[in-house]
């Protein structure tokens, strides 16, 4: 076990005091709201008390499914995450994200007073705040459980707002995901499962390696009211705060002075 954060195990004991058996996933209410134990630990995992004792100590190595186990369990926040994996020696996964995520207030009100619209996003692309920009020009993003890939890669209203979708849309929106899976996201991986289930997206991830590109800081083609027939092209960008990396604020800003297909620039 690596030296750093020697005092993890007090750390762990600490956060399993912030917790109670009415807190825990699939909480039965007959259980009320006692304390989560290391048995109740073990218990959650599946795995032996005296196993859980020695992991939670140091004295033996925890796997990343194991602390992926404890952070739900734990509901940890990201930072918490980040820091037990160090501790294992384990690799940190992208995209970390909170089981429940928050919408901190300083991002809504940034994203309120953006003069485009915009969008926060957890570490699996769900949409989890939006500005009215946001709900007028892409009303798909405010629907309760909207998802960036799953809207825009499956057939429906996102899809159908992404003009030429097929060459300017999916390959980095499916480029962004396969960066994700090849690290070992598990969450973006059942996405992969989702979007496959349209056979053009399958046969676009199947014929496709391409790791380079990435959907943010690219202009691509919107079909947007008032600009029918021809599509509106629109600059997305996505920006990570830093106080909370596992979020990320996306916008959609009038793509001017760029080189577009069909269109002439003068300098």
């Amino acid at each position: 076990m690596p030296d750093a954060a020697p005092d993890m195990p007090a750390l762990l004991k600490r956060w399993r005091a912030r917790r109670t058996l009415a807190d825990l996933p699939g909480a039965d209410p007959a259980d009320g709201d006692g304390p989560v134990t290391q048995t109740v630990m073990a218990e959650q995992l599946g795995i032996s008390e005296h196993y859980y004792r020695r992991l939670e100590s140091g004295r033996r190595p925890m796997s990343s499914d194991i602390i992926a186990g404890i952070s739900r369990v734990l509901t940890l926040h990201p930072d918490e995450q980040t820091a037990l994996y160090r501790w294992a020696g384990r690799p940190v996964p992208p995209l970390l994200a909170p089981v429940t995520p928050d919408v901190p207030d300083d991002l809504r009100d940034h994203i309120d007073r953006l003069p485009f619209p915009a969008l926060l996003e957890s570490g699996d692309f769900s949409v989890i705040a939006f500005n009215r920009r946001a709900a007028r020009v892409c009303p798909w993003a405010a629907r309760p459980g909207a998802n960036v890939m799953i809207d825009l890669l499956m057939p429906g209203p996102g899809r159908d707002q992404c003009a030429q979708w097929e060459e300017h849309w999916a390959p980095p929106l499916l480029a962004q995901l396969r960066q994700g899976t090849a690290l070992g996201n598990v969450a973006l991986r059942a996405i992969v499962d989702r979007v496959c289930e349209d056979p053009q997206v399958k046969d676009l991830w199947d014929r496709d390696a391409d790791l380079r590109r990435h959907a943010y800081g690219t202009v691509r083609p919107m079909h947007l009211d008032g600009w029918r027939p021809r599509p509106a092209w629109v600059r997305i960008m996505g920006w990570q705060p830093m106080h909370h990396p596992s979020l990320r604020v996306i916008t959609g800003e009038p793509a001017t002075n760029t080189h577009q297909p069909g269109r002439r620039t003068t300098g």
